[in-house]
Protein backbone atom coordinates (compact mmCIF):
# COMPACT_ATOMS: atom_id res chain seq x y z
CA UNK A 1 0.00 0.00 0.00
CA UNK A 2 1.06 3.71 -1.27
CA UNK A 3 2.49 6.32 1.69
CA UNK A 4 -0.39 8.04 0.70
CA UNK A 5 -3.49 4.96 0.84
CA UNK A 6 -1.74 4.77 4.77
CA UNK A 7 -2.15 8.24 5.35
CA UNK A 8 -5.72 8.79 3.88
CA UNK A 9 -6.91 4.94 5.86
CA UNK A 10 -5.39 6.47 9.00
CA UNK A 11 -7.65 9.81 8.32
CA UNK A 12 -10.77 7.83 7.53
CA UNK A 13 -10.11 5.62 10.64
CA UNK A 14 -9.73 8.33 13.42
CA UNK A 15 -11.22 11.42 11.94
CA UNK A 16 -14.97 10.43 12.60
CA UNK A 17 -13.83 9.40 15.97
CA UNK A 18 -11.88 12.97 16.58
CA UNK A 19 -15.25 14.81 15.16
CA UNK A 20 -17.64 12.77 17.21
CA UNK A 21 -15.60 13.17 21.09
CA UNK A 22 -15.93 17.11 19.86
CA UNK A 23 -19.73 17.11 18.97
CA UNK A 24 -20.17 14.94 22.15
CA UNK A 25 -17.97 17.24 24.51
CA UNK A 26 -18.02 16.91 28.14
CA UNK A 27 -16.41 13.51 28.88
CA UNK A 28 -15.57 12.04 25.91
CA UNK A 29 -13.94 15.06 24.98
CA UNK A 30 -11.62 15.26 28.19
CA UNK A 31 -11.18 11.67 28.00
CA UNK A 32 -9.48 11.91 24.03
CA UNK A 33 -7.68 15.13 24.98
CA UNK A 34 -6.05 13.37 28.49
CA UNK A 35 -5.54 10.20 25.72
CA UNK A 36 -3.39 12.42 23.03
CA UNK A 37 -1.41 14.27 25.24
CA UNK A 38 -0.69 11.53 27.23
CA UNK A 39 0.72 9.51 24.21
CA UNK A 40 2.57 12.55 23.49
CA UNK A 41 4.11 12.89 26.85
CA UNK A 42 5.16 9.32 26.39
CA UNK A 43 6.56 10.06 22.65
CA UNK A 44 8.68 13.14 24.53
CA UNK A 45 10.12 10.95 26.69
CA UNK A 46 11.16 8.34 24.47
CA UNK A 47 12.53 10.64 22.19
CA UNK A 48 14.80 12.34 24.45
CA UNK A 49 15.91 8.79 25.70
CA UNK A 50 17.68 8.96 22.19
CA UNK A 51 19.96 11.27 23.41
CA UNK A 52 21.01 9.57 26.32
CA UNK A 53 17.96 11.90 28.88
CA UNK A 54 16.36 9.71 31.42
CA UNK A 55 13.00 11.49 32.35
CA UNK A 56 10.27 10.25 34.15
CA UNK A 57 7.56 9.62 32.43
CA UNK A 58 5.12 9.70 35.47
CA UNK A 59 6.32 13.63 36.95
CA UNK A 60 5.98 14.84 33.03
CA UNK A 61 2.20 13.26 32.99
CA UNK A 62 1.74 14.39 36.57
CA UNK A 63 2.60 18.17 34.96
CA UNK A 64 0.21 17.95 31.75
CA UNK A 65 -2.80 16.46 34.19
CA UNK A 66 -2.29 19.03 36.62
CA UNK A 67 -2.75 21.88 33.48
CA UNK A 68 -6.20 19.62 32.51
CA UNK A 69 -7.57 19.58 35.73
CA UNK A 70 -6.96 23.13 36.29
CA UNK A 71 -8.78 23.98 33.23
CA UNK A 72 -11.89 21.53 33.70
CA UNK A 73 -11.80 22.59 37.37
CA UNK A 74 -9.52 24.50 39.08
CA UNK A 75 -9.47 27.86 36.98
CA UNK A 76 -6.07 29.04 38.08
CA UNK A 77 -6.06 28.39 41.17
CA UNK A 78 -4.63 24.96 41.17
CA UNK A 79 -1.53 25.77 38.89
CA UNK A 80 0.90 27.94 41.81
CA UNK A 81 0.55 25.05 44.45
CA UNK A 82 0.12 21.88 42.11
CA UNK A 83 3.67 23.15 40.09
CA UNK A 84 5.50 23.93 43.01
CA UNK A 85 4.64 20.19 44.22
CA UNK A 86 5.88 18.58 41.21
CA UNK A 87 8.83 20.64 40.68
CA UNK A 88 9.93 19.59 44.39
CA UNK A 89 9.18 16.26 43.63
CA UNK A 90 10.81 16.12 40.84
CA UNK A 91 14.36 17.58 42.41
CA UNK A 92 13.58 15.02 45.11
CA UNK A 93 13.83 12.02 42.31
CA UNK A 94 16.37 13.79 40.74
CA UNK A 95 18.88 13.85 43.77
CA UNK A 96 17.79 10.08 44.59
CA UNK A 97 18.99 9.39 41.20
CA UNK A 98 22.52 11.28 41.75
CA UNK A 99 22.78 9.64 44.77
CA UNK A 100 22.48 6.24 43.00
CA UNK A 101 24.74 7.09 40.16
CA UNK A 102 26.87 10.15 40.87
CA UNK A 103 27.78 9.58 36.98
CA UNK A 104 24.43 10.17 35.74
CA UNK A 105 24.90 12.84 32.76
CA UNK A 106 23.28 16.23 32.88
CA UNK A 107 20.80 16.31 36.23
CA UNK A 108 19.97 19.41 36.50
CA UNK A 109 18.87 19.14 32.57
CA UNK A 110 16.23 16.42 33.24
CA UNK A 111 15.03 18.50 36.03
CA UNK A 112 14.36 21.32 33.69
CA UNK A 113 13.07 19.03 30.77
CA UNK A 114 10.66 17.00 32.46
CA UNK A 115 8.76 20.10 33.95
CA UNK A 116 9.11 21.61 30.51
CA UNK A 117 7.67 18.77 28.57
CA UNK A 118 4.74 18.45 30.78
CA UNK A 119 3.73 22.35 31.10
CA UNK A 120 4.51 22.60 27.36
CA UNK A 121 2.09 19.86 26.54
CA UNK A 122 -0.40 20.45 29.32
CA UNK A 123 -0.54 24.13 28.54
CA UNK A 124 -1.93 23.26 25.11
CA UNK A 125 -4.03 20.03 26.17
CA UNK A 126 -5.97 23.08 28.74
CA UNK A 127 -6.39 25.72 26.24
CA UNK A 128 -8.06 22.87 24.15
CA UNK A 129 -10.37 22.04 26.89
CA UNK A 130 -11.09 25.62 27.76
CA UNK A 131 -11.59 26.06 24.12
CA UNK A 132 -14.40 24.08 23.81
CA UNK A 133 -16.18 25.08 27.06
CA UNK A 134 -16.58 28.34 25.94
CA UNK A 135 -19.88 29.61 25.39
CA UNK A 136 -20.43 28.84 21.67
CA UNK A 137 -17.01 26.12 22.27
CA UNK A 138 -18.39 23.57 19.88
CA UNK A 139 -18.74 26.40 17.38
CA UNK A 140 -15.12 27.73 17.59
CA UNK A 141 -13.58 24.08 18.01
CA UNK A 142 -15.19 22.95 15.13
CA UNK A 143 -14.24 25.86 13.13
CA UNK A 144 -10.58 26.32 14.22
CA UNK A 145 -9.30 22.48 14.15
CA UNK A 146 -10.83 21.72 10.41
CA UNK A 147 -8.80 24.98 9.46
CA UNK A 148 -5.91 23.02 10.94
CA UNK A 149 -6.53 20.13 9.40
CA UNK A 150 -6.78 21.48 5.91
CA UNK A 151 -4.45 24.04 6.49
CA UNK A 152 -1.86 21.17 6.74
CA UNK A 153 -3.27 18.86 3.89
CA UNK A 154 -2.85 22.02 1.71
CA UNK A 155 0.76 22.76 2.70
CA UNK A 156 1.96 18.78 2.72
CA UNK A 157 0.44 18.68 -1.18
CA UNK A 158 1.26 21.80 -2.24
CA UNK A 159 4.72 21.34 -0.91
CA UNK A 160 5.52 17.85 -2.50
CA UNK A 161 4.71 18.92 -5.79
CA UNK A 162 6.10 22.39 -5.89
CA UNK A 163 8.15 23.67 -2.87
CA UNK A 164 11.43 24.33 -3.94
CA UNK A 165 11.93 27.45 -1.38
CA UNK A 166 12.64 26.17 1.60
CA UNK A 167 11.12 28.18 5.32
CA UNK A 168 13.75 26.60 7.58
CA UNK A 169 15.80 24.13 6.06
CA UNK A 170 18.56 23.46 9.35
CA UNK A 171 14.71 22.63 11.44
CA UNK A 172 12.01 21.39 8.89
CA UNK A 173 13.19 21.07 5.73
CA UNK A 174 10.30 19.41 4.18
CA UNK A 175 8.46 23.10 5.18
CA UNK A 176 8.56 25.36 2.19
CA UNK A 177 7.16 28.77 1.33
CA UNK A 178 4.44 27.72 -1.25
CA UNK A 179 3.44 24.92 1.19
CA UNK A 180 2.50 27.91 3.77
CA UNK A 181 1.13 30.35 1.55
CA UNK A 182 -1.12 27.69 0.32
CA UNK A 183 -1.95 26.69 4.12
CA UNK A 184 -2.66 30.22 4.50
CA UNK A 185 -4.96 30.60 1.52
CA UNK A 186 -6.95 27.29 2.51
CA UNK A 187 -6.89 28.83 6.15
CA UNK A 188 -8.98 31.94 4.93
CA UNK A 189 -10.75 30.12 2.93
CA UNK A 190 -12.21 27.04 5.44
CA UNK A 191 -12.23 30.35 8.29
CA UNK A 192 -14.57 32.02 5.37
CA UNK A 193 -17.11 29.10 5.14
CA UNK A 194 -17.29 28.12 8.13
CA UNK A 195 -17.78 31.48 9.44
CA UNK A 196 -20.42 31.62 7.66
CA UNK A 197 -22.04 27.63 7.10
CA UNK A 198 -22.25 27.46 11.09
CA UNK A 199 -24.79 30.26 12.39
CA UNK A 200 -26.76 28.84 9.81
CA UNK A 201 -26.62 25.29 11.33
CA UNK A 202 -26.71 26.39 14.43
CA UNK A 203 -30.30 27.81 14.21
CA UNK A 204 -29.84 29.97 17.02
CA UNK A 205 -27.46 33.09 17.95
CA UNK A 206 -23.76 32.24 17.91
CA UNK A 207 -20.78 34.76 18.24
CA UNK A 208 -19.15 33.26 15.14
CA UNK A 209 -19.66 34.70 11.58
CA UNK A 210 -17.54 34.93 8.46
CA UNK A 211 -15.62 37.86 9.64
CA UNK A 212 -14.63 36.46 12.51
CA UNK A 213 -13.99 32.87 10.82
CA UNK A 214 -11.58 34.72 8.44
CA UNK A 215 -9.18 36.16 11.32
CA UNK A 216 -9.61 33.29 13.56
CA UNK A 217 -7.94 31.18 10.02
CA UNK A 218 -5.37 33.84 9.30
CA UNK A 219 -4.15 34.11 12.93
CA UNK A 220 -4.10 30.36 13.29
CA UNK A 221 -2.18 29.80 9.86
CA UNK A 222 0.13 32.13 10.55
CA UNK A 223 0.93 31.20 14.17
CA UNK A 224 -0.04 28.06 14.86
CA UNK A 225 2.53 26.65 12.51
CA UNK A 226 5.20 27.25 14.72
CA UNK A 227 4.09 24.41 16.77
CA UNK A 228 5.31 21.88 14.35
CA UNK A 229 8.77 23.87 13.78
CA UNK A 230 9.25 23.10 17.59
CA UNK A 231 8.63 19.77 17.68
CA UNK A 232 10.72 19.55 14.76
CA UNK A 233 13.23 21.16 16.67
CA UNK A 234 13.24 18.86 18.97
CA UNK A 235 12.59 15.85 16.57
CA UNK A 236 16.42 17.24 14.72
CA UNK A 237 18.31 17.44 18.34
CA UNK A 238 17.66 14.08 18.87
CA UNK A 239 17.73 12.64 15.16
CA UNK A 240 14.18 11.11 14.64
CA UNK A 241 11.78 11.57 11.07
CA UNK A 242 8.75 11.06 13.48
CA UNK A 243 7.83 11.57 17.39
CA UNK A 244 6.82 7.83 16.86
CA UNK A 245 5.11 5.20 14.66
CA UNK A 246 1.37 4.99 16.45
CA UNK A 247 -0.49 6.82 13.43
CA UNK A 248 0.23 4.54 9.86
CA UNK A 249 1.39 7.35 7.83
CA UNK A 250 1.47 9.76 10.06
CA UNK A 251 4.36 9.39 12.94
CA UNK A 252 3.21 9.85 16.45
CA UNK A 253 0.71 11.34 18.29
CA UNK A 254 3.14 13.97 19.09
CA UNK A 255 3.67 14.93 15.17
CA UNK A 256 -0.42 15.25 15.29
CA UNK A 257 -1.00 17.55 17.53
CA UNK A 258 1.60 19.76 17.17
CA UNK A 259 -0.25 22.82 15.84
CA UNK A 260 -3.45 21.81 17.68
CA UNK A 261 -1.55 22.71 21.19
CA UNK A 262 -1.13 26.01 19.74
CA UNK A 263 -4.36 25.92 18.04
CA UNK A 264 -6.22 25.98 21.36
CA UNK A 265 -5.05 29.17 22.83
CA UNK A 266 -5.38 30.99 19.81
CA UNK A 267 -8.57 30.34 19.41
CA UNK A 268 -9.83 30.64 23.15
CA UNK A 269 -7.95 33.89 23.21
CA UNK A 270 -9.54 35.06 19.72
CA UNK A 271 -13.12 34.24 20.68
CA UNK A 272 -12.36 35.89 24.47
CA UNK A 273 -11.49 39.05 22.57
CA UNK A 274 -14.58 38.58 20.40
CA UNK A 275 -17.02 38.12 22.88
Amino acid sequence: MSSLKIRLASVLILLPLALIAILLGSRPYTLMITLVTGLACFEYVQMLKRKGYHLSLFWVCAMDGLWLADALWGNGQWLGPGIAVIALAVAAWILYRRQKNPNERDPTAEWGMTLAGGVYIGVGGAYLLRMRALPDGLWWTITALPIIWVGESVAYAIGSKWGTHKMSPTISPGKSWEGYAGEVASSLIMGLCLGGLWPLVAHQPIALNMVKGIWLGGILSILSPAGDFFVSMIKREVNVKDTGALIPGHGGMFDRIDSLLWAGFITWTVATLFN
